[in-house]
């Protein structure tokens, strides 16, 4: 069984426990260490850069090719080993960039702030040519007559600045001598956002020549180690004027070609906590494109923006930004409106950016994950109480009328028709709606389930500490405590909750047995997950507790008085 129906598997059993428990028997009728270190506040607005760029000079398109031309397949070849004279590198505080020479792509991107493993020395990297996944990032040009113009860096200077990003300018010449190319890299200090100028002009030819400019992702389909039953998304994403979102599975571009055009937009890969994005200039008209890079096993996501001629004496620039690294919200959303989209609730995601604001908020008091996941717990029960406590009374008042079920059950015996009848009118009589626990409960499943993506898809839970022995938020309890703590919680659950007299005894029995199948689910699920769901039981128990005894019902056994 993949791991989509695996997780899809696991959300249906937790919404089934909790219908189980509401519903009327059958029978009856009815190391990211913390916020500080994982970064630090971006001192100057990405979107600024956008606002200091020149407008390029208005030249004639190509009559030869489209206005927007198709990125040929990708020369790129994964080699077998790393060295040094092969790449410039280019960092900042956090974030460093391996380019390689003769082609220009990025195929080495490490996050220094970010490690491998937990207290672990090895940092994370994201792009790696090298690695399993052959994974890479490049932009420049290519023309119609030669394909890709690779630049051949063979010179890096480093800028001098005074509000301390760190700047760099590549230049080269292209394999045929034919053009002059630079890049100018902007990283700011904090920022996993690069801001990459692309340059090109012709070298003592007089014959003007076309050029398309292009930024292309590439990546085998090869999964993320770790994770467990954190299922997370694999592969590239679109926005475009159409479709602010869009998946494209690597499953799809085995199938046929991905290829759409708009005006602005960016285009992603992302995975578990990580992404890479290409996000041009928004005034631009652009085709984003993806598919299978023939019988490689790779696959490239970009776009490419329309030709331009350069002419002796002339200069073409394309301006783009490039994101490589934590999913983190803030940096997200300054390079792009919507570009915290990757951020991947699922279709709760109106529901899960405020949910992630209350999570942010209860870390900025408490100063650690775990306290900030049982503040947000409590306040999503606080929030939700008016839906609670309607169940939890329509369960209370049934849970009193227990001796008078008992005495229908003794009067009718065997005859479920007539016993379905009597305890029907007896619940129109004492005004118990048999359902008033179970529609209150469905109503609040889209909230835990969008907690649950929440606590999914945020990074600053890697590597995040708790308490005691809980020393990573973000990997399964090593004591398996918080899972028995939890089946504890749904066994006297289970004991809370009303069962009319002529309940299904296999249904009975089988419910004695799910706190024991939801520990061992339990078990292997991220420490933060777990302890939300162990919060949410306590908060749920004192609930029934609270209503069961205002109504005037027993707090302890299976529902008699």
């Amino acid at each position: 069984m993949d791991i989509n129906r695996v997780a899809l598997v696991v959300g249906i059993g937790l919404v089934s426990y909790y219908l189980l428990l509401q519903w009327p028997p059958m029978g009856s009728a009815a190391e990211v260490p913390s916020k500080e270190l994982l970064y630090e506040e971006v001192v100057n607005d990405s979107k600024q850069l956008l606002s200091k760029i020149e407008p390029v000079l208005d030249v004639p398109e190509s009559p030869k090719i489209d206005p927007v031309l198709e990125a040929p397949e990708s020369s790129m070849k994964p080699v077998a080993s790393y060295a040094s004279n092969e790449v410039f590198q280019v960092e900042n505080d956090v974030l460093s960039l391996s380019v390689e020479k003769q082609t220009g792509a990025i195929v080495l991107s490490i996050l220094k702030k970010v490690s491998v493993e937990l207290k672990g020395v090895e940092f994370y990297r994201v792009l790696d040519k090298w690695g399993s996944a052959s994974y890479s990032a490049s932009s420049g040009f290519f023309s119609e007559e030669t394909g890709y113009i690779h630049p051949n860096f063979s010179e890096v200077k480093k800028l001098e600045s005074t509000d301390g990003a760190s700047g760099y300018v590549l230049s080269g010449t292209s394999q045929d001598g034919g053009f002059y190319i630079t890049r100018e890299i902007i990283l700011l200090p904090g920022s996993y956002a690069v801001k990459i100028t692309d340059a090109i002009s012709l070298r003592e030819v007089d014959t003007p020549s076309s050029v398309v400019p292009y930024a292309v992702i590439e990546r085998n389909s090869s999964q993320v180690e770790g994770g467990g039953f954190a299922y997370a998304y694999l592969g590239p994403v679109f926005s475009t004027e159409s479709e602010r979102f869009e998946k494209v599975d690597f499953e799809d571009l085995d199938e046929s070609v991905f290829r759409k055009t708009s005006l602005g937009g960016w285009v992603s890969l992302i995975q578990h906590y990580f992404v890479t994005a290409w996000v041009p200039d928004q005034t631009k008209t652009l085709l984003y494109q993806a598919r299978r890079n023939g019988e490689e096993g790779l696959y490239s996501a970009g776009y490419t923006s329309r030709p331009r001629v350069v002419g002796l004496g002339e200069e073409f620039s394309f301006i783009n930004q490039l994101y490589v690294g934590p999913k983190i919200s803030n940096q997200l959303k300054n390079t792009h409106e919507n570009l915290d989209l990757v951020l991947d609730y699922g279709f709760l995601w109106w529901l899960g950016k405020p949910i992630y604001w209350l999570l942010n908020l209860g870390f900025d008091i408490f100063k650690n994950w775990g306290f900030a996941i049982i503040f947000l717990t409590v306040v999503l029960k606080l929030l939700l109480w008016p839906l609670s406590a309607a169940a939890y009374k329509s369960m209370g008042k049934m849970r009193a009328l227990g001796p008078q079920l008992q005495a229908l059950q003794s009067s009718y015996g065997g005859d479920k028709q007539k016993m379905g009848q009597a305890m029907m009118d007896l619940y129109k009589k004492e005004g118990v709606n048999p359902l008033g626990g179970c529609l209150p409960m469905l109503a609040q499943m889209p909230f835990f389930l969008a907690f649950y993506w929440v606590l999914i898809e945020t990074v600053e839970l890697r590597h995040s500490p708790f308490l005691f022995w809980i020393n990573d938020l973000s990997a399964k309890d090593p004591l398996f405590i918080l899972p028995l703590l939890n089946a504890a919680g749904m066994y006297y659950s289970q004991k809370l909750t009303p069962s009319p007299p002529n309940a299904d005894p296999m249904q009975v029995q089988m419910m004695k047995y799910f706190p024991l199948v939801f520990a061992l689910i339990f078990a292997w699920f991220p420490a933060g997950l777990v302890l939300y769901w162990l919060i949410n039981m306590l908060v749920t128990l004192l609930q029934q507790w609270w209503y069961y005894r205002k109504e005037g019902g027993s707090v302890f056994g299976s529902g008699e008085t």
